[in-house]
């Protein structure tokens, strides 16, 4: 795919306000998990707008996105940055690329399976195990968390695991 063609293609999946952007960067500093990107979204919409397609589907920041639509609203321009990430997904999965999270999104639908509910601890003990460079952030967190209380090491399985396994089956999950 060439350059315009990268560009139109996203213009076509987010809407062609996005070629209006002025760059000011409000989307980017709404956005609460900025902090974390590699690119902002603001840098984002300009590499699109650019055509510069390796370097926006590259970017782990696609992934981050919690669509909160905050970049969204806020926009003076009325543009949806939070559309522009949606089709960079969409053209990712696509072309055969996923997010390296990908694990943590079966770890947390197989604890949703298997016991109708997410233990913190044991979603980050799992996904650790599998992302040893995720391991020592995950360590510092989950002591922070724990020493504030916001983290419970008792996390049951919910009543009515029969519902939660229906719903499964109707998805074509079994």
């Amino acid at each position: 795919m060439s350059e315009v063609a990268f560009t139109e293609e996203v213009i076509r999946l987010a809407g062609d306000e996005i070629r209006t952007c002025i760059q000011c960067g409000t989307c980017s500093s709404s956005c609460s998990t900025a902090h974390l990107m590699d690119n902002s979204i603001r840098k984002l919409v300009h590499l699109v707008l650019e055509g510069r397609k390796s370097e926006a589907l590259a970017s782990e920041s696609i992934w981050l996105c919690t669509s909160c639509l905050l970049c969204t609203v806020r926009c003076p321009r009325g543009i949806r940055p939070k559309a522009v990430i949606s089709a960079l997904r969409q053209i990712c999965e696509r072309e055969g690329s996923v997010s390296r999270d990908a694990s943590f999104e079966k770890i947390f639908m197989d604890q949703i399976r298997s016991r109708g509910r997410i233990s913190e601890v044991l979603l980050s003990a799992a996904y650790a195990l599998r992302n040893p460079d995720a391991a020592v952030p995950i360590m510092e967190m989950g002591i922070e968390l724990l020493s504030r209380g916001k983290v419970s090491l008792n996390a049951g399985v919910v009543k009515g695991m029969d519902e939660i396994e229906r719903i499964f089956r109707e998805l074509g999950n079994d």
